[in-house]
């Protein structure tokens, strides 16, 4: 087996692991957050989002690469494991690029001392969203974790 066909794999499952890892405490946060009142609320997620906006674009499509390259490097159940994953992976994408993307981009502009009224709605649907990319990011991460065992019983 190629230094590639070992190594690209490994990285796959750390990746998603990472960011399932990531998603999985972020909302645990932000669950725990709906206790705080909405200036607090607001400001929290604000600086929460800038961060994320800078570094999860390019480490969420490395990761996605990476899944796509593993099912590609891989024969049998592995491939289709990894495969599953990639696309897993890209569905959350899809639900962060057109449903929690454009509303951490309102959030952002939200004065902290006086947001809109229907902030607490925001919120919770913001919550919903995650939950959905949690569960496609940690089934993926399993997905993967799966494949790159499946590649070692060869």
């Amino acid at each position: 087996m190629s230094v590639l066909r070992r190594f690209v794999p490994i990285l796959a499952v750390v990746l998603v692991g990472l960011i399932a890892g990531l998603m999985i405490g972020t909302g645990m946060d932000q669950y725990t957050h709906r206790q705080l009142a909405m200036t607090p609320w607001v400001i929290e997620h604000q600086v929460m989002d800038a961060l994320f906006r800078r570094v999860l674009p390019s480490w969420w499509n490395l990761t996605a690469l990476m899944l796509i390259a593993s099912a590609l490097l891989t024969r049998g159940t592995s491939r289709g494991l990894f495969a599953v994953a990639a696309i897993l992976m890209l569905l959350a994408l899809v639900v962060t690029v057109r449903i929690e993307v454009p509303m951490n981009r309102a959030i952002a502009l939200w004065n902290s001392a006086a947001p809109p009224g229907n902030w607490a709605a925001v919120r919770d649907r913001w919550l919903m969203f995650h939950l959905v990319r949690t569960c496609c990011g940690t089934v993926a991460f399993l997905c993967a974790q799966a494949g790159l065992i499946k590649i070692r019983q060869l």
